[in-house]
């Protein structure tokens, strides 16, 4: 009965998701790209793409690219100020990881 009491409590242990999301730290920076995610989960299909994108111009150190999208995210007269805090946030996150990149060889 007590073995089944434990497994049980294993189980169920597993069970629970994660309340935190951190971001992926990147040549130092952490750049909180799941938090902007998380905060566009009820958006436009187009709000979502341009997340998206931050993501994976993040994720390929396009990191012009990124900073492109980030500012038509955050002049976008549709979303809220929580989702405009987070999205300069990342912002800062991504100058600051574009300061950390080294020159590319000529």
């Amino acid at each position: 009965m007590v073995g089944l009491l434990a497994a049980g409590f294993l189980v169920c242990s597993g069970c629970h998701k994660s309340e935190t999301t951190t971001g992926a730290e990147i040549n130092g920076v952490t750049v909180d790209i799941p938090k902007l995610s998380e905060s566009f989960v009820n958006s436009s299909e187009q709000l979502k793409r341009t997340v998206t994108q931050v993501g994976l111009n993040v994720r390929y150190t396009k990191y012009e690219d990124a900073l492109m999208s980030l500012d038509k995210l955050v002049n976008d007269p549709s979303i809220t100020e929580d989702q405009k805090k987070i999205v300069n946030q990342v912002i800062e996150q991504v100058k600051k990881l574009a300061g950390s990149q080294p020159a590319p060889a000529q």
